[in-house]
C-alpha cells in the first residue's frame, strides 16, 4: 500500500531498486553458456584447442605465402583434436574448435602474412 505521504520521486527512485537486479544479470564480453559450469568449461577448451592448432596454421600459410583459406586444414575439417568421448556432444566441441581455429588462424596468418612479415 503506497502512503499518502510519499511522493513521486521516492515511489520511482523504490521501483528503479526492485528493477535494479534483473539488469545486473546480463553478461558482457565472452559469449559463452551463462551458467558457466561444464559447458561452459568445454566451450573454452575446445576454443582453446582450436585457436592453438589455427595459429600454428596461419602462421605456416602467411610465412609461405599461401593464401588465406583455413578450411583446408585437416585440423578444421575435423575439429576434434583433444576432444575425449568423456565431453559428450561433439559436435558443440566442434563447432567451438572451428570458432577458436578461425580466430588464430586469422591473427597469425595477420601477423606472417605476405605485408605483414616480420624479420
Amino acid at each position: 500500500m503506497v502512503s499518502k505521504f510519499m511522493n513521486v520521486p521516492t515511489m520511482l527512485l523504490m521501483a528503479g531498486l526492485f528493477a535494479a537486479p534483473a539488469c545486473a544479470t546480463q553478461t558482457y564480453g565472452y559469449r559463452g553458456p551463462r551458467d558457466y559450469g561444464y559447458g561452459a568449461q568445454l566451450e573454452r577448451r575446445a576454443y582453446d584447442n582450436g585457436f592453438r592448432e589455427g595459429v600454428k596454421a596461419g602462421e605456416s600459410d602467411g610465412r609461405r605465402g599461401r593464401q588465406f583459406s583455413f578450411n583446408r586444414h585437416d585440423d578444421w575439417r575435423d575439429a576434434d583434436d583433444g576432444y575425449h568421448r568423456d565431453f559428450g556432444d561433439r559436435e558443440f566441441y566442434r563447432r567451438n574448435f572451428r570458432r577458436g581455429f578461425e580466430a588464430g588462424y586469422t591473427e597469425a596468418y595477420n601477423r606472417y602474412g605476405y605485408r605483414g612479415y616480420r624479420r
